[in-house]
């Protein structure tokens, strides 16, 4: 392979400047590593209001699940369909994956040429137009739809990648499984503004009350550019010693840790940066050995977490509960509400479930309960007695509860946790093609299979991904990110 001469003079630059950052490192003096009895950071409080605001887009997330599918009684009586209700059902909810897939897609340049929080404030531009999803005329509300799936494309690829660069070690695991938990706040939300269809007025053909659920997302983003952008002025380290601004990325950990703790702070990511430009690693070299397995978890966690059956039942939670309640508007509400208590739940147990249990033993212990829920969902489908109904309901619940658990939340840390910038943002660029398929085909697996044939499905697909997560996923509990790395052999 041909070397020029200008590549050589680079090559010697970096390899200079990372012998001159490895000197420098060791003069600073090691007490600084050794008082672990003093935490390094400022506030505990500003820590958590910043890295909540980053991930605040995971809540939006979860209020864009159901928002759709509480509304489309009254959003279908307010706008001229061009199909059957069946097929526009299908097209609403696909078209904000559609917008999703764009956004992560779109992501990539974005990691390129812009720093993290640039990246959210662009994100949060696209949320912000969605308010005028309001618009009661079809052509607009899918057009801004997109515009919101644009939004939470591009803010899921970057979330995780900001947290994972700008949270200190010691606090990465607590934040990074919070992302499931604000999806599951953000459900829960969105269930409770239901509530508000109980009411016959809200639901009929005169109701407003829909635009209200619409245009709610746009505060949200809002707020977060507000909070990261013009108050805490806020961004990650890494991406602004790429650029070259050193003091930028000193004025961040300024703001983040206590003033004896920076320079060496300043140093460990210095030296990553340099680390990382003489690697010169691309996105195809995630299809190589190095990276090939890793990759390859993340993509079947991103799969299984669409497809074992729960983010459609979330999706179309109003239509399945519609089916099961006998068309009974004040049931259908309650059981709304209900499932998204249960997925909110978890957060208050989350703690002493991640301290005890590592990734793989939870992950696994978790796919086995949905497996058996699955089981249970698919022979009480056959029966529509109320008390059945009742029994199926709790499963559904049990089912919710312990994917929100475990499944969604080691999705969002484990995959920013073993893959590379590239590795994270291909896997969950595939997170959302396979959304996009699960939301326009389930209304027609729905009615062509019914729920028992559907979950059929859905066992065959998790009892699969569970047999290849037992042979290659490995146990990270406790290790830093270059241990990780190390134990997936990138070291």
């Amino acid at each position: 392979m041909q070397v020029f001469p200008s590549q050589l003079k680079e090559n010697e630059n970096l390899n200079t400047e990372s012998n001159q950052i490895n000197q420098l490192s060791t003069s600073i003096g090691l007490q600084q590593q050794q008082e672990e009895s003093e935490d390094e950071i400022k506030s505990v409080f500003h820590l958590s209001v910043v890295m909540v605001a980053i991930q605040s887009g995971n809540f939006s997330l979860g209020y864009s699940l159901a928002y759709l599918s509480l509304s489309f009684t009254p959003l279908f009586q307010q706008i001229t369909l061009q199909g059957s209700e069946i097929e526009e059902q299908g097209l609403f909810s696909a078209v904000l994956s559609i917008g999703q897939i764009f956004g992560a897609v779109i992501s990539q340049p974005l990691i390129k040429y812009t720093t993290r929080n640039q990246s959210l404030l662009i994100s949060d531009i696209f949320g912000i137009l969605s308010i005028l999803q309001i618009i009661p005329n079809r052509e607009i509300i899918l057009a801004f739809r997109f515009c919101f799936g644009v939004c939470l494309g591009i803010s899921t690829i970057i979330m995780p990648l900001y947290l994972k660069e700008l949270c200190p070690q010691k606090y990465y695991e607590p934040f990074s499984v919070m992302a499931g938990f604000l999806v599951g706040g953000g459900y829960l939300f969105i269930t409770i503004l239901g509530l508000g269809y109980m009411n016959d007025q809200l639901n009929d053909s005169q109701s407003n009350y829909w635009k209200i659920l619409f245009g709610f997302p746009s505060l949200l983003h809002f707020c977060r550019s507000f909070i990261l952008t013009f108050i805490y002025k806020m961004d990650s380290p890494i991406c602004l010693i790429k650029r070259n601004k050193d003091q930028q990325a000193l004025q961040i950990l300024r703001v983040i840790y206590q003033h004896q703790f920076i320079d060496q702070i300043f140093l460990e990511y210095k030296q990553g940066v340099l680390k990382n430009l003489q690697s010169r690693e691309s996105i195809l070299s995630i299809f190589t050995k190095k990276h090939r397995t890793t990759v390859f978890i993340g993509c079947v966690l991103v799969f299984v977490y669409t497809w074992s059956g729960l983010f459609a039942l979330f999706s179309y939670s109003s239509q399945i509960f519609s089916e099961m309640s006998q068309n009974d508007n004040k049931l259908n509400a309650i059981f709304n509400l209900i499932i998204g208590i249960v997925q909110f739940a978890p957060a208050f147990i989350s703690k002493q479930v991640y301290s005890r249990w590592g990734r793989r033993q939870l992950l696994l212990f978790g796919l086995i309960v949905l497996i058996l829920c699955q089981i249970l969902i698919i022979g009480l489908s056959y029966s529509s007695t109320f008390s059945i109904v009742i029994i199926s309901f709790i499963v559904i619940c049990l089912f919710s509860f312990q994917y929100v658990l475990t499944l969604e939340p080691i999705t969002w840390s484990m995959i920013p946790e073993i893959n590379s910038t590239e590795g994270t943002y291909f896997c969950f660029v595939t997170l959302y093609a396979w959304q996009l398929l699960v939301l326009y085909i389930f209304p027609f697996m729905l009615n062509s299979f019914a729920m028992s044939g559907s979950f059929i499905i859905f066992l065959i697909l998790t009892f699969l991904s569970t047999t290849f997560f037992y042979f290659f996923v490995k146990e990270t509990k406790g290790l830093t990110h270059k241990e990780v790395d190390k134990l997936y052999g990138k070291d």
